[in-house]
């Protein structure tokens, strides 16, 4: 079996950095990527898709430094959380999906002088 995900996106905001209750640093990425196609009329539409990625480890550390509206590549796993919610009173039980990165490459050059590196793995 195999559960594999590579996506090429933008950075909808500057990463967030976070504490998990054990004490690991991690990341959380809102990536969006883009499909067109051209419908019955012959007219091109374009959907965007949102994907909330986390680093963790090593890779939290290069996540840090993407910024918004930067493109990068991305691999990583594809993993799905059960949570609950309060709407309007009532417990409402929804599965989030979630891609876990292990690899990252910014594909787009940040502003600053001394970029970071470009690259990174977990």
């Amino acid at each position: 079996m195999f559960n594999k995900v590579i996506l090429i996106g933008r950075l909808g905001q500057n990463a967030e950095a976070k504490t998990a209750q054990n004490n690991k640093d991690y990341v959380i990425l809102n990536i969006a990527t883009q499909e067109s196609w051209k419908n019955d009329k012959g007219d091109y539409e374009t959907r965007t898709e949102w994907h909330r990625v986390f680093a963790w480890s090593n890779l939290s550390s290069f996540a840090k430094t993407l910024q918004k509206g930067q493109l990068i590549t991305l691999e990583g796993t594809l993993r799905y959380r059960e949570v609950t919610e309060d709407v309007e009173g009532v417990p409402y039980k929804h599965r989030l999906a979630e891609i876990h990165a292990i690899s990252m490459k910014r594909l787009s050059k940040v502003e600053a002088a001394d970029d970071p590196a470009d690259w990174a793995t977990e």
